[in-house]
């Protein structure tokens, strides 16, 4: 697969999230301002459970799809089958659980959340899986259809809601309502009629089996938090810190899913070519670091001004938590591409042994955080355990790859010191700006562009001072010079000779 059919993949799907993001994060200041972080708090508790039992029952037949050089209409049928039963034990296993759960935290208003909670992770497992395949051709545009119908279809039906209920019920049912439009929308964009067999579920198996594995130890590592703070902490501090959560993910997320969605099938199609695929995994996740890490610092940094302007002083407790969230997050960006790495080489069982020690580490570092120091203990106790996550996930893009911890990290060595220069320009600019008493929305209007005009011009200073050597800047320069290109040629009119002078 070519670097532009990567690119243009990558592009489209990044500007589908940044358009249905934007909504969201819109939909979410509006949810914010209409409910209360104890709302939020009881729907953290209901989407932590699920997100649970939904990793506990993932199968990953989708990407197994994928993965396979050979994919028959068995397989299809054998992946849809399966993902009917998994939905059938989610919702079932939420109905039968509901009441016992609610009596677990404390709280009765929970036992009808959580069955609807369940409805809705089982319609969300029916997707059709042809829409997945088609990732495997770098096709799109159907995936891209889902997402925005069911983000903005959810997101509309939400706001409604909360307009009119005023409590927790909107998200909810909005997100339940979101879910089954876009389900049902994905057998009306690719047409597929669905066949009862399990004939080749043991082949799909073969590759998700461990995936599976390791994808539940993720989850359970990622929701573990939210897990025990709705146990022992009031629903509107957990509210808080899932407030926290979401707004610090949105950044690093929207920076590198799109072309982390493509890498997958690109690196697929490498199977084979160890030189190859090396090479490739250090462009891309150099460029994933360009974009993704100064991102996601500069949010951490601003995230005092942004929660007063945009959630108001009832969340005011949320800007501790953002500003060392978002640096576990921004760690994470410089080893993003290590999953659809290690999934396009089949080492399931890999990602299953790095989820397992990160979750062996998690546990303890924000139990004992919590335990000793509240809410703001867990934080640190995560920023700990991020730290030596990424040691563990550079040893296995090691393994994979044969790259060294240090050839990793050199790989970033420009974009990490332009996200120093940045966040020194924010801090000291911001330090006088509040001397001077300017206003949250004033600091942000002024400190957004001082601090990406530090960055960028910082790296372009750096890399014009190694001799413009070959790498990630390089490929992204050259990739967007192309789109210049393709966007003036487009641009230019012919001119029709008419004949008359």
């Amino acid at each position: 697969m070519s670097k532009a059919g990567v690119a243009r993949g990558a592009a489209a799907l990044g500007v589908t999230r940044v358009v249905t993001n934007l909504a969201n994060l819109a939909a979410l200041v509006v949810l914010a301002r209409l409910l209360t972080p104890q709302d939020f708090g009881l729907v953290a508790i209901c989407t932590t459970v699920l997100g649970i039992l939904v990793a506990l029952t993932e199968l990953s037949v989708g990407s197994a799809l994928v993965q396979r050089r050979e994919v028959t209409r068995e397989h299809i049928d054998s992946a849809w089958t399966m993902a009917l039963v998994r939905s059938a034990m989610i919702a079932g296993g939420f109905a039968l659980a509901a009441q016992p759960l609610a009596w677990l935290y404390g709280d009765d208003r929970l036992a009808p959340l959580f069955v609807l909670s369940g409805i809705t992770g089982a319609l969300s497992g029916l997707t059709n899986p042809l829409v997945v395949l088609r990732t495997r051709e770098m096709s799109f545009k159907p995936m891209i259809l889902l997402q925005i119908v069911q983000k903005l279809s959810a997101l509309v039906i939400s706001i409604a809601l909360a307009l009119w209920l005023r409590n927790y019920w909107a998200i909810i049912v909005g997100s339940a309502i979101g879910g089954a439009l876009g389900t049902i929308l994905s057998y009306l964009v690719v047409p597929y009629r669905p066949r009862f067999t399990l004939s080749r579920s043991k082949d799909l198996l073969g590759f998700s089996s461990w995936l599976f594995l390791g994808q539940a130890m993720n989850v359970i590592n990622w929701r573990f938090d939210q897990l025990i703070i709705g146990l022992f902490l009031p629903p509107a501090q957990l509210g808080a810190y899932s407030m926290a959560d979401n707004i610090s993910a949105i950044p690093s997320r929207e920076a590198t899913t799109p072309l982390v969605q493509t890498l997958f099938p690109s690196f697929a199609r490498m199977q084979g070519d160890k030189e190859r695929l090396r090479r490739a995994y250090q462009v891309a996740q150099g460029a994933i670091g360009i974009v993704a890490l100064p991102v996601a610092v500069g949010f951490a940094l601003l995230a005092e001004p942004m929660v007063r302007v945009a959630l108001g002083p009832k969340w005011m407790i949320a800007v501790p938590l953002i500003e060392i969230i978002g640096q576990c997050y921004a760690m994470q960006t410089l080893v993003t591409g290590s999953r659809p790495l290690a999934m396009a080489e089949g080492a399931t069982r890999a990602l299953f042994v790095r989820d397992l020690w990160g979750l062996m580490l998690r546990v303890p570092c924000v139990t004992a955080g919590l335990a000793g120091w509240g809410l703001m203990g867990l934080v640190w106790g995560r920023l700990l355990s991020s730290v030596v996550g990424l040691v563990i996930t550079s040893a296995l893009v090691t393994k994979l790859t044969g790259l060294s911890g240090l050839d990793q990290l050199r790989a970033h060595r420009r974009t990490i010191a332009g996200v120093a220069v940045m966040s020194a320009a924010v801090l000291l600019a911001d330090h006088e700006l509040l001397k001077l008493g300017t206003g949250p929305m004033a600091r942000i209007a002024l400190l957004a562009p001082l601090g990406a005009l530090a960055y960028v011009g910082s790296l372009h200073l750096l890399w014009l001072a190694s001799g413009r050597c070959a790498g990630a800047e390089a490929e992204l320069l050259g990739l967007l010079r192309g789109a210049i290109a393709r966007v003036r040629k487009k641009s230019v009119s012919p001119v029709v000779s008419t004949g008359v002078p």
